[in-house]
């Protein structure tokens, strides 16, 4: 099965989360991250999830899930421990046209969350298409490491100068060559702390 990788703008958009528990929670978190509407649907809820409601982060619905719950989501989420129920979630945001992800069947989900992190406007997703979630929060982890947190201040500077540059340059092709050079600035400023780090470790 293909997947098309995309970043959507969900800040505003109806979203819901069938499921109180831990993956619930992830989901939720997620979504909040994105800015997005959630309405949780669970008779139980995790002690953070509960705090959410509490501050009116999200809506909650603390009873099982019924047929006709959804309304109009843009994103559905089955994420309990029940078939039944998660079948049900399936099949009513299908019947609606929403995209559904349901926890741990790659099969029936129209889209799978990937592992993902953020550095300000550095966001970075890795998913091996649903064959080994571990796998993807494990790569996930070695390149949070590798790319250092230096890229929330660079990509900030690069938006600031990229309005810049938009407004004062006509010719995109100009602009395209500005762009680079502001890059590879970056990279050499980059390049040249690193050698003074190893140096000073030398010494």
């Amino acid at each position: 099965m293909g997947y098309c990788p995309i970043f959507l703008n969900l800040r505003g958009w109806r979203c819901v989360v069938v499921g109180g528990g831990k993956v619930a929670e992830r989901k939720v978190r997620t979504l909040l991250r994105a800015q997005a509407s959630v309405r949780v649907i669970s008779p139980q809820l995790t002690p953070r999830l509960a705090q959410l409601a509490a501050k009116k982060k999200i809506s909650v619905t603390r009873r099982g899930y019924r047929k006709g719950d959804l309304g109009q989501p843009l994103l559905v989420f089955a994420a309990t421990s029940d078939p039944a129920v998660q079948q049900a979630v399936r099949e009513d945001a299908d019947a609606l046209g929403a995209l559904v992800n349901v926890a741990d069947d790659r099969e029936h989900s129209t889209f799978l969350v990937p592992a993902s992190f953020a550095q300000g406007d550095l966001q970075v997703a890795i998913s091996t298409s649903g064959a080994s979630p571990a796998l993807a929060r494990s790569l996930r982890q070695r390149l949070q490491a590798i790319l250092g947190r230096e890229y929330k201040a660079h990509l900030s500077f690069l938006r600031e100068a990229r309005r810049e540059v938009l407004s004062s340059v006509p010719k995109q092709k100009e602009r395209a060559r500005v762009f680079r050079k502001l890059v590879a600035s970056l990279k050499e400023i980059k390049r040249q702390k690193a050698k003074s780090k190893n140096q000073k470790s030398k010494i």
